[in-house]
């Protein structure tokens, strides 16, 4: 081994690194930075998807809800053909409470004679009005004199009797309650009629078709339902 003049040896530095490390690490580092690049474009790939599936949705959405204003808006410029009234007990003082059975009475799972019979609510036996649904197929009201807001001309739809010349009307998209003084209903007449008075402003020319369902409870705790509440006594709680 050769010396230097100042005697020191020329033999391998201690900080020098061997070929095969600096190979090693320089491999290491090109492996690094390709996986970087594929996460890269895989986050790329990944925003790209959600950034058009959002864009989808939105689209989707945005068109649904557009086209489905003019069907929205036609279906409010029409009276409905029928209305149910969920909860409507149709005559003043009309409550739903313990009732006294008159006659027996047949008892569907539904408010459908369709539907399966479950049971009879028994002559002479105490039940429960629980609730019901007043069913209209509407009548027509034309106005025959100004009168508040209408005109000659104008009709109402009539709907829901709820008593003492009170229905539920829909006019020009609205559904909204009006009391119609002169005209008899399915549960009460009223006095005088219409062509009896000067006062009249309107008259009933197509009577409005009412079914009334209601929801009871027998005494032995099973319920049914029955459009002939009629058979019930206990109803009316002005009497």
């Amino acid at each position: 081994m050769k010396q230097v003049e100042d005697g020191s040896d020329t033999g391998p530095s201690n900080n020098a690194m061997p070929r095969g490390s600096k190979w090693l690490l320089d491999s290491n580092l090109f492996t690094c930075r390709s996986k970087l690049v594929v996460a890269g474009k895989a986050l790329v790939n990944l925003y790209s998807n959600v950034m058009l599936f959002g864009c989808k949705l939105f689209t989707t959405v945005f068109i649904s809800g557009f086209l489905s204003l003019p069907q929205l808006a036609k279906a409010q410029s029409k009276p409905p053909a029928l209305y149910i009234d969920k909860g409507a007990c149709p005559f003043e003082c009309c409550t739903y409470r313990s009732w006294r059975t008159e006659v027996n009475t047949i008892a569907y799972a539904r408010p459908d004679k369709r539907s399966s019979r479950v049971g009879v609510f028994k002559a002479g036996t105490k039940v429960v009005g629980l609730t019901g649904e007043v069913r209209t197929r509407p009548g027509t009201f034309t106005i025959k004199k100004v009168h508040g807001k209408y005109k000659p001309g104008d009709i109402l739809w009539v709907y829901t009797p709820l008593g003492e010349g009170v229905y539920k009307v829909w006019f020009k998209g609205r559904m909204y309650q009006e009391e119609l003084e002169f005209v008899s209903g399915p549960f009460e007449q009223t006095f005088p009629r219409c062509e009896e008075t000067p006062e009249c402003w309107g008259v009933l020319d197509k009577e409005l078709r009412v079914e009334w369902w209601v929801k009871v409870r027998s005494r032995d705790g099973w319920v049914g339902w029955t459009d002939h509440a009629e058979n019930f006594s206990n109803i009316d709680s002005c009497a």
